[in-house]
């Protein structure tokens, strides 16, 4: 089965991270990007390498098309549009199991025309949304709309980025240093994650803490980005949204409490889901965030204590293996 994913910037490196799991799995899965931004997340292949017919020959010949997001624009640069291919191309196209998988703000802000433009081109698609509060903005299309979590490699980026036991044990053989605590954000989208809040907060705390250090993560490369997380001990995801982002998950990796405020509705999805609760921390102002985040820093073992629940959650519905499986489950469901 050949499986093709089709996007601009690949949010979240979604769909790199769909593709390299399924072809761990032995499925053949390519993603194609169009453009590169300052996160370069990895990538199969980079659509500007290719010319514009070996393009549309891959999406032709794929069995399972996975556009992210964006439709229009790519239909029509392709030339994919019903009145733009033979009798036999749209014959091979109503063939193909098709979905659209929304990241985020493209689902709050143009879901419906998105799905409209999909409506028209092919009729018979399924939905997948990388994050459970976005199944509310779908709700009209709920009988074909799926929760698929980013996919992300809790192997790989653990043991590559992460302290190895042997470091770890050559490390305490020098004795129990003075060790900073490190306090971490990624401002992304400072207005939608609540970033002046955090940082509030935060600020407070690191007065008041002489362990206590604020690391934001700020417009830097995929890899930059998770050599720095390793290196903190607390994470701040976002406190407005009500959901979890990518972030979360990858600080999840390296074993860190992640506070990250979530609608009720979204966290009952991923309890049911995982049958796991609580992975985050939760506050209900801003004096008990200051709270929660003094105790993290004077107690290791209670780090420890959320930072395991944080990992089982995220391996559990975010390590490939997972994600392939609820992804094909999807997939081997469609008509």
């Amino acid at each position: 089965m050949k499986i093709l994913n089709v996007s601009f910037a690949d949010s979240a490196g979604a769909a790199f991270g769909l593709c390299h799991a399924l072809n761990k799995e032995g499925y053949s899965a390519v993603n194609l990007r169009s453009n590169d931004n300052y996160l370069n997340y990895p990538t199969i292949a980079n659509m500007r390498n290719y010319d514009m017919e070996t393009v549309r020959r891959m999406i032709l010949k794929t069995d399972v098309l996975v556009f992210h997001t964006a439709m229009d624009p790519l239909i029509k640069a392709f030339n994919l549009a019903p009145n733009d291919m033979s009798a036999e191309e749209n014959r091979i196209m109503a063939e193909k199991k098709k979905l659209i998988y929304f990241h985020g703000s493209d689902c709050r802000q143009y879901g419906e025309e998105i799905l409209e433009q999909a409506d028209y081109y092919w009729g018979d698609y399924e939905i997948l949304v990388s994050t459970p509060d976005l199944l509310s903005y779908v709700q009209d299309h709920a009988d074909h709309a799926n929760w698929l979590p980013v996919a992300r490699s809790f192997t790989e980026i653990s043991s590559k980025y992460g302290l190895s036991w042997e470091d770890k044990v050559a490390l305490d053989s020098f004795g129990e240093p003075f060790l900073k605590t490190i306090l971490g954000h990624a401002p992304t989208n400072p207005e939608i994650k609540g970033t002046h809040i955090f940082l509030r907060v935060i600020t407070k705390v690191v007065e008041k803490m002489p362990n206590g250090m604020y690391l934001p993560i700020q417009m830097m490369p995929w890899d930059s980005c998770l050599r720095t997380m390793a290196s903190m001990d607390i994470f701040y995801d976002q406190c407005l949204l009500g959901a979890y982002g990518t972030a979360a998950v990858e600080a999840s990796i390296f074993k860190m409490p992640v506070v990250c405020l979530l609608k009720p509705e979204v966290q009952q999805i991923m309890e049911k889901e995982s049958g796991l609760s609580s992975p985050f921390i939760q506050f209900a102002s801003e004096d008990e965030l200051e709270y929660i985040s003094i105790k993290l820093c004077e107690e290791p073992d209670l780090r420890k204590k959320f930072g395991e629940s944080a990992y089982d959650y995220c391996r559990a519905m975010h390590d490939e293996a997972p994600v392939v499986t609820r992804f094909m489950d999807i997939v081997k469901s469609m008509p």
